[in-house]
């Protein structure tokens, strides 16, 4: 069809040599008419159009974002074509939409992006079926409710004031007036081994002082033999043995690094090899001889008034006590009450009777063993329910961080205060826990639990339980309830193997 006659170029489209004000023509539409359009915001019939306007198809500019004009073409504004819908003239010269235009259709239909559509409807689907499955599964069956048992983690935590209890015995002794050590603090001994020589009350310490005057003659006197020997190589190589290691110790004295006990050692024994040797190659020297008888005598003396002392069993010694270690036991542990615990870790030693009676006792040593040993824990939680053999990370606070292992011996309640009384097998940790009596601790619980509703926990017998619902019917089986916190409670089987996650039980 050929467009109406009078087609004008310049003036067929709004923006030409009239400003825009003129109307225009669209190709032919559903009755094969070409049709005449107002400028946008005119009104229909408020124009009268010009013969022959009809623009030809070849300035047709199309662009399928912008179906405006002829055949889906467009012209921009620069170009003599209408502004944006939202910037056409207002009624009072602003501003404003375009009130009432619709773009014609080009023909060709707008196609949507489809990227990523199916992921989400896979999403949607699956929510959707972990939703429905969690109502089915609560849904009553019967007029009956069910809940699924699942599988948890229960973390527990409680902290406490501490007493420390050891495997330890304290060697006393009435009437001591001086004391000898034959081993270091700490030290490591077997059963037999000299720990200690006392000196009692008839001790005089002028005997001292006569032994120590015969010691001093016969080295003033080795020194005068030594002097006269120039000649004899094997006393002159053990001399030399001497002052080495007396100038290694005194390197030691001055800052440098090593083990002053053990040059200490060394120089005693290359002493006493240069005295043997001394004695040994002047057996007819009548005034050494005297000298050695004299020193003998006086040592018989003075061992009249001593007493050695050897270890009883295998342990570790120590020289230092603080009143508890008597009364204060593995044997007596489980005697105590919580009142009688609180005052000890506040530093009151408990009673002794038998030591009343030994006034003049002095504690000698003390043996530590490397056995079991105890914490007894005022525990701050006390509303917690112990069980006897359950086993607790144990941390005390001197210990640098390190984590024991405990086990509940027992529990007692009372005058306000949870006394538990744990069991310790680390021995390794008994030399930091050597000379700790009063401390903070906590315990600590991972267990792995079950998790079911609180309502499903029903007691049956005196007994807490859970009602398993199976193809063949409902069966009790009893559990340990750990905690409940009343909406879910973590439970503990008492037999294996019977109640496992995904399970239905019933609601109470």
């Amino acid at each position: 069809m050929q467009p109406p006659q009078g087609y004008d170029s310049q003036n067929a489209y709004p923006g030409g040599q009239d400003g825009g004000n003129m109307p225009y023509w669209t190709p032919p539409q559903e009755d094969g008419q070409w049709v005449q359009r107002p400028v946008p915001g005119q009104a229909q019939g408020g124009f009268s159009a010009p013969p022959g306007q009809v623009p030809p198809p070849a300035q047709i500019m199309p662009d399928p974002n912008q179906p405006y004009g002829y055949d889906g073409g467009w012209l921009p504004p620069e170009n003599g074509g209408p502004p944006p819908e939202e910037t056409f003239p207002g009624p009072e010269g602003g501003q404003g939409p375009n009130p009432g235009y619709q773009a014609p259709k080009t023909g060709m239909p707008r196609t949507q992006p489809q990227q990523g559509k199916g992921v989400y409807i896979l999403l949607t689907v699956i929510v959707l079926a972990f939703a429905a499955y969690a109502i089915v599964s609560m849904l009553p069956k019967g007029g009956i409710s069910y809940g699924i048992v699942r599988y948890g983690a229960l973390s527990s935590r409680f902290t406490g004031d501490a007493v420390v209890v050891r495997s330890e015995t304290v060697v006393s002794q009435e009437s001591v007036s001086q004391i000898d050590y034959d081993v270091e603090e700490g030290a490591d001994v077997t059963r037999g081994n000299m720990v200690a020589t006392i000196y009692t009350a008839g001790f005089n310490a002028k005997e001292w002082v006569t032994l120590n005057n015969y010691r001093k003659q016969i080295r003033d006197y080795h020194k005068l033999l030594i002097t006269g020997a120039v000649t004899d190589q094997n006393l002159l190589s053990r001399m030399d043995e001497v002052q080495t290691r007396a100038m290694e110790v005194q390197r030691l004295v001055h800052g440098t690094r090593g083990s002053i006990s053990a040059q200490e050692k060394l120089l005693k024994d290359a002493l006493l090899s240069m005295q043997i040797y001394i004695k040994q190659k002047n057996p007819d020297d009548q005034k050494l001889s005297r000298l050695y008888d004299d020193e003998h005598n006086q040592e018989q003396r003075i061992k009249t008034w001593t007493k050695q002392f050897a270890a009883a069993s295998d342990g570790m010694v120590s020289f230092y006590t603080d009143g508890y270690e008597k009364k204060l036991n593995m044997t007596t542990f489980a005697d105590f009450s919580p009142a009688q615990v609180r005052d000890m870790y506040n530093g009151k030693a408990p009673a002794d009777e038998a030591a009343a009676g030994m006034r003049n006792a002095t504690d000698i040593y003390r043996m530590v063993r490397k056995e079991q040993w105890a914490v007894l824990m005022l525990c701050n939680e006390k509303d917690w329910i112990p069980t006897e053999g359950s086993t607790y990370h144990l941390v005390i606070e001197s210990f640098d961080n390190d984590v024991l292992t405990a086990t509940v011996y027992n529990s007692t309640r009372s005058g306000g205060e949870l006394l538990v009384r744990l069991l310790v097998d680390n021995t390794e940790f008994l030399e930091k826990a050597m000379y700790l009596r009063s401390c903070k601790v906590w315990l600590g619980e991972d267990v792995s639990t079950l998790m079911v509703p609180s309502r499903a926990i029903f007691v049956q017998d005196g007994s807490k339980g859970v009602v398993i619902s199976t193809e063949g019917g409902e069966y009790w089986t009893g559990v340990t309830v750990i905690s409940d916190d009343g909406s879910t409670a973590y439970v503990v089987p008492n037999n294996a193997g019977v109640l496992h996650e995904g399970m239905e039980v019933r609601l109470f």
